[in-house]
């Protein structure tokens, strides 16, 4: 049975995948734009360019804010939110059937290094390269609630008390891609400016995801807690469809070596991971008991200095 909370989750996914899909069409628009509005004798002084050559980048990368969500199906009732802990199910007039929570992922700029292989036909250029960005995340939390969307609910006065802790280490993307580029008309002082576009495959990592709660009576005696408590330690992976549009400018060193700047931009789709605990009240009935975290597809840009080498 669809939702309108589920077709509106479905069309976010299938609009982002359309606009992933849409970046290597437009870099190659972009491109036979500009060849039409080449000047002829200019366009005729760039197609004598031909020849296949490497290039290497680094610079600097950052991107706008992701979201992580995530839920499990965890029955338990815990010290601090019932009266009578133990499996919801088995409390009268308590039905628990899992938990969700939600995160946003701001990223600092970090670096970025690329490495490629292309070959020159005339102003056109086609390219395979190898890219990879590496940010640091600072994790914010938004909510939390049951996974059918009633609130959680915190007890007060109750002798209990817990210690808690959820963060992320950085966000690292490696990518191949299959890129198009076009040569603008020629500037005085041997610069070359481009646009393009490309498309391909990205791995992302979360790295150094945490979280822990544990839970400790506050009575005296105090009362043993240490069966609710739960504790994840993991990274979460995911390999997705991704496209960037690319521009810059390149200054002809010799007849072999151009050095330039390089800016992108980078989509890619959402990836969800699914990840064991290293330990869980729910291990007694299940000890594969695994949560689920949804990544909206990082949106990420660079600045590079980049050098290209004619070797043919």
């Amino acid at each position: 049975m669809w939702t309108r909370t589920s077709l509106r989750s479905l069309g976010r996914k299938v609009c982002k995948s359309c606009r992933v899909l849409a970046v290597f069409p437009a870099g190659v628009c972009l491109a036979v734009l500009a060849w039409m509005t080449c000047i002829p004798g200019e366009a005729g002084a760039q197609s004598r360019r031909t020849g296949w050559y490497v290039s290497g980048g680094i610079g600097l990368s950052g991107g706008i804010a992701m979201n992580q969500a995530g839920w499990n199906r965890d029955t338990y009732c815990y010290p601090d939110s019932c009266r009578e802990p133990g499996l919801s199910q088995d409390i009268p007039g308590v039905y628990i059937s899992g938990y969700r929570w939600e995160y946003e992922l701001s990223q600092s700029i970090g670096n970025a290094l690329e490495v490629a292989v292309g070959r020159m036909f005339g102003p056109l250029r086609l390219e395979i390269s190898a890219a990879q960005r590496k940010n640091n995340l600072d994790q914010q939390f938004l909510d939390a609630s049951h996974l059918d969307g009633r609130p959680n609910v915190n007890l007060p006065d109750v002798p209990v008390a817990s210690d808690f802790a959820s963060s992320v280490g950085g966000l690292t993307a490696r990518g191949v891609f299959l890129n198009a580029y076009y040569d603008l008309v020629r500037t005085p002082g041997r610069i070359i400016p481009y646009l393009g576009g490309g498309l391909g495959i990205a791995s992302f990592e979360i790295s150094d995801v945490l979280y822990f709660v544990h839970y400790r009576g506050t009575s005296d005696p105090p009362e043993d807690l240490s069966f609710y408590n739960s504790r994840q330690e993991t990274d979460m992976t995911g390999a997705v469809l991704a496209g960037n549009l690319y521009a810059g400018a390149d200054y002809s060193l010799n007849a072999r070596t151009l050095l330039g700047l390089k800016f992108t931009w980078s989509m890619a789709d959402d990836f969800s991971c699914a990840d064991v605990y290293r330990y869980h009240p729910v291990h007694r009935e299940d000890p594969d008991f695994t949560s689920h975290t949804d990544f909206t597809g990082p949106q990420q840009w660079s600045a590079m200095l980049v050098v290209k080498y004619r070797i043919l």
